[in-house]
């Protein structure tokens, strides 16, 4: 499996990784914790590190963390709990802070946990206005789509974004290379060495629309414990010998894209 992306590599070079989406947040990582993970990634050659806020009460510790070398901050809302005052917070913060943030996100719907219609359509409400957002201050979007993916799609090319990225993608293959055709980008999870939905997915999306993500701490490597974005290497072994593309080719594209989409 070929691609554009794919370039003259040294094969004397280091291999360097992204983690295109994690949550290194209070919750699950104190300050202290967040340097010791991300130390962790860059010792594991995880060169950088996209970290994304959900709440207002974490927005200002991301802005911490994105002082750290290799971390930057992407700020969105939890999609199951979105108000009209948690999208104003968010607007808020990302005017106050234009210059220490790299995307909207994640942002988005969810049909799997919100199950009352009325919910659902304030959702989308929440939604369109937040994809106008993000063009007004020039700002890609990270979408979260669970259980609503064709929704979000169809959302999307109806309001007319263009830098798109389906975070944790769990749709269909024919989904997933709609998006690869809209030069949109698809982050499959660290779960993708064992999962074969997300398997499924890896091999129907474009490489140049390919990121690889930990989702941290979720969708760990190991039962009951948390994931970090040190484990971004295994997924991408896993990956090149399921799609049959050497590592480094693998490792140069999903890095590049990261830092293409995010501008990083």
């Amino acid at each position: 499996m070929q691609s554009d992306a794919t370039r003259m590599i040294e094969k004397n070079s280091e291999i360097v990784y992204a983690d295109g989406h994690c949550h290194l947040v209070p919750e699950w990582f104190d300050y202290d914790e967040v340097v010791r993970v991300t130390r962790k990634a860059m010792s594991s050659s995880v060169k950088y590190i996209v970290n994304s806020a959900i709440e207002a009460k974490h927005y200002d510790f991301g802005l911490k963390t994105g002082e750290l070398p290799g971390v930057f901050l992407s700020v969105g809302l939890d999609t199951t709990k979105v108000t009209k005052e948690s999208v104003e917070e968010l607007k808020n913060f990302h005017l106050e802070n234009l210059d220490k943030t790299v995307a909207i996100g994640e942002i988005g719907l969810d049909f799997h946990w919100v199950k009352e219609e009325e919910n659902r359509q304030q959702q989308e409400e929440f939604f369109r206005e937040l994809i106008v957002f993000a063009m007004e201050i020039d700002k890609p979007l990270v979408i979260h789509s669970r259980a609503a993916e064709e929704k979000a799609i169809q959302i999307l090319k109806e309001m007319g974004a263009e830098e798109v990225l389906m975070h944790c993608f769990g749709g269909t293959e024919e989904q997933a290379k709609e998006i690869s055709r809209m030069s949109w980008y698809i982050t499959v999870p660290t779960s993708a060495v064992y999962r074969k939905n997300f398997q499924k997915i890896l091999q129907s999306v474009a490489l140049d629309s390919l990121m690889f993500e930990t989702d941290s701490p979720y969708h760990s490597l190991q039962k009951d414990k948390q994931n970090d974005p040190s484990s971004i290497p295994i997924l991408s072994r896993h990956a090149s010998k399921l799609l049959e593309v050497e590592e480094r080719d693998l490792a140069y594209i999903t890095t590049k894209n990261v830092k293409d989409f995010y501008r990083i």
